[in-house]
């Protein structure tokens, strides 16, 4: 388990989410491209020739997950037959699989039952697809893949492919890059589009963090939450951890400090100095005086090997002994609900918090919202290149 990061649903540590086809059996792991099926359970568009409308396909890739109890186990062992997840030797890989998912699947579903709904990835993401292909206007189609529940991602670049598209941009819906997500996401698809031999342009987005709708939206969200709270409150930015040795090669952890940085800043918030390995010492905002104090933590920690630190907990307890009554908790590399924040966040770090005497204002996930989407447009419309360009 030494390579998982950011978002989805996992089973102590909510995580890896997604909704299937009803057509396909719960236990079906992801197909190779070549041997899917041509009838898929996203239709690409009403167009006769869509790629003659819409000339560029954008890929929104996240990580998919169950829909109901019998899916929790099929779906952690395709989690854990990803090498750029979870390395473990090729020949042990189905084995491991097959005895994690068989022993974890049962609390996964415990936690869905706990957030009272199973996995809304694939909702999220589609309405954040719909609302980002209305920003990108002529000349862009939106499409959604899973990289471990349906629809996979696999899937849906055959679609793409027999579709006739000249380009597609690949958008890992996470604004900070790693090799257990983004990466993992954009080799999937670099395959399944290699095995069908797309011969279009293919770019990816690797990272969306330094863009204005996001970091705006994200800043507006958190001034807009002091505004309405008591005198004396904290702002707990939250981040899926990373194991210790994973982080220290992964542009993950200096991009999600950056981004709390830059919040804090316009915010005007005395964030709490952080190292963290394998990153360059920041500069951060003086402390003291009438600014909010505020903390980077980590969540999501499983097994014994040593992560990111300081940890939610850890921070939690530390403010209630500092007698703090109120915190805004902030999901900062989360751009939708799933089980991370649904579960892990309202129901285990709120219920925590509220155990040590802390209240809690646990800010949404930026989903849809208009400026952040308008952000993101940008950002694909600069991968695409400049319009009318053709491959």
């Amino acid at each position: 388990m030494a390579g998982m990061a950011c978002t989805g649903d996992f089973p102590s540590s909510p995580r890896f989410e997604g909704f299937g086809s009803a057509r396909m059996r719960s236990d079906e792991k992801p197909r190779n491209a070549g041997n899917l099926s041509p009838h898929l359970p996203i239709s690409s568009s009403t167009h006769p020739d869509p790629s003659k409308a819409f000339p560029t396909a954008v890929l929104l890739m996240n990580y998919g997950g169950p829909t109901r109890p019998q899916e929790c186990r099929p779906y952690l062992r395709n989690i854990f037959m990803d090498p750029d997840l979870i390395p473990i030797p090729g020949l042990l890989r189905p084995l491991v699989a097959s005895l994690v998912s068989r022993r974890r699947a049962p609390v996964l579903a415990r936690n869905y039952q706990a957030m009272g709904q199973f996995s809304p990835t694939l909702r999220e993401t589609t309405a954040q697809a719909k609302a980002l292909e209305a920003a990108l206007g002529e000349g862009f189609r939106c499409f959604v893949g899973m990289r471990y529940w349906k629809p996979y991602i696999a899937e849906v670049c055959l679609e793409i492919k027999a579709s006739g598209f000249a380009r597609i941009v690949l958008l890992p819906i996470y604004p900070h890059e790693s090799v257990t997500t983004t990466g993992s996401s954009i080799h999937e698809a670099r395959r399944a589009l290699k095995s069908l031999h797309y011969g279009g342009e293919v770019v990816d987005v690797r990272s969306f963090w330094e863009e204005e709708g996001y970091l705006g939206s994200l800043s507006d969200r958190v001034r807009e939450a002091l505004s309405r709270s008591p005198a004396g409150t904290r702002v707990l930015f939250s981040s899926h951890g990373l194991p210790v040795s994973v982080a220290a090669g992964d542009p993950y952890p200096g991009q999600v400090l950056d981004t709390v940085l830059a919040v804090s800043r316009r915010v005007g918030l005395a964030l709490e100095p952080i190292d963290l390995p394998g990153v360059a010492p920041r500069n951060f905002p003086p402390r003291g005086g009438a600014q909010p104090a505020a903390a980077l933590a980590w969540q999501s920690k499983v097994g014994p090997m040593k992560w990111l630190e300081p940890s939610v907990e850890t921070v939690l307890e530390r403010w209630a002994e500092e007698k703090v009554r109120h915190i805004v908790l902030v999901p900062v590399a989360f751009v939708n609900e799933h089980s991370e924040t649904l579960y892990e966040l309202d129901v285990l770090y709120g219920g925590m918090a509220r155990k040590l005497g802390m209240s809690v204002d646990r800010l949404p996930t930026l989903g849809t919202d208009p400026a952040f989407i308008e952000g993101l447009a940008g950002r694909v419309r600069r991968a695409a290149g400049p319009p009318g360009f053709s491959p």
